[in-house]
């Protein structure tokens, strides 16, 4: 059975933005450009603050939030690949038996 890779939907992600932390004064008191990126079937949330820009900070986080899934995949095909070698190290090759042939 292959593993079940979960997939990047536009349509399966949450954006929130917020008020960014840090220096920037007057502007990072005034505008909402950091984000957060919830992929809704997961649970597995990205973010970014780093731009001045929602626009950028919003390409930053869905970058993330793919690397992530990318990696949560991964970590799935590992974890199957080591439950398939440990099946295959636990094979009991049972007792030969002789089979002798009268002639």
């Amino acid at each position: 059975m292959p593993p079940t890779d979960v997939r990047f939907d536009p349509q399966d992600v949450r954006f929130e933005t917020m008020r960014a932390s840090g220096p920037g004064g007057q502007h990072v008191n005034r505008t909402e450009s950091a984000v957060r990126v919830t992929h809704v079937p997961t649970g597995l949330q990205a973010g970014a603050s780093e731009e001045r820009s929602q626009h950028r900070n919003k390409r930053l986080a869905l970058a993330r939030i793919s690397r992530r899934l990318e990696d949560l995949n991964d970590q799935r095909r590992s974890e199957e690949e080591r439950s398939r070698w440990r099946a295959h190290q636990a094979l009991e090759r049972g007792n030969p038996v002789r089979v002798f042939r009268e002639e």
